[in-house]
């Protein structure tokens, strides 16, 4: 595979979006956030990702191991709003992660107050509004928008003990990383959609997250073995 092989893959599987693959394609009247301007997708050395991503290193070290030697490449997808893309490597071909901008870029804007507090709300200010698998949109932090309450998933009539739980991250099966509202630790809750009565408690929201996403994610590829050395194509 080389960089313009990537580069026809992402655009084929986004027909419906406008992609920028280097800082020379972004249209003047298109602000790109200060984080992400070193995107792109080169066969040369490791490509860049928000700097931002690093003071997770403890609570993600997985995920952040992925960025370092699993990651081709990012592009900045255009729509109704701006998102960043990541290209990855498995053993089925490419798959994407998508970010949204962060909510520090977002001042102004309606629905942009997180329900909770701590390290995490700093992932949603400083790195992504959800960070998720493409197109099922989990397998990572969810976007603001897409937050639910984990009493509006149960089909009981006394849900009142799940009213504080509310939803951050999604397998994409019906289970449900959530966060505890009220936990003065910041403690966070999975719940199965087979055991709705029966949630793990107390559990860490980030060693969790990371934990569930290195399974999810376990054949990807090293860069390296996408890229043969010599293929110094450019996008």
């Amino acid at each position: 595979m080389i960089v313009n092989d990537v580069v026809e893959a992402v655009r084929a599987e986004f027909l419906d979006r406008k992609i920028y693959f280097t800082p020379d394609d972004v249209p003047a009247n298109v602000a790109v956030p200060t984080g992400w301007q070193n995107f792109g997708v080169y066969s040369g050395g490791a490509p860049g990702f928000p700097a931002a991503w690093q003071s997770f290193s403890e609570e993600l070290p997985w995920v952040l191991s992925l960025l370092n030697i699993g990651l081709i490449g990012t592009a900045i997808l255009d729509g109704d709003s701006l998102e960043l893309l990541y290209v990855f490597h498995d053993a089925n071909g490419l798959y994407y992660y998508v970010g949204g901008l962060p909510l520090n870029e977002c001042k102004g804007q309606t629905g942009s107050t997180l329900p909770f507090k701590g390290k995490l709300s700093d992932f949603y200010h400083k790195v992504h509004n959800g960070f998720t698998f493409y197109p099922a949109q989990s397998m990572g932090p969810q976007k603001i928008e897409h937050l639910t309450c984990v009493a509006d998933l149960i089909d009981e009539e006394d849900t009142v003990f799940a009213s504080r739980w509310m939803t951050v991250l999604s397998n994409g099966g019906g289970d449900y990383l959530a966060v505890d509202l009220v936990s003065s630790q910041g403690k966070g809750v999975i719940w199965w959609h087979e055991q709705p009565l029966e949630p793990e408690l107390d559990v860490d929201v980030f060693d969790v997250m990371d934990t569930w996403m290195s399974i999810f994610l376990e054949d990807t590829q090293p860069r390296d073995n996408i890229f043969p050395s010599g293929f110094g194509l450019g996008a």
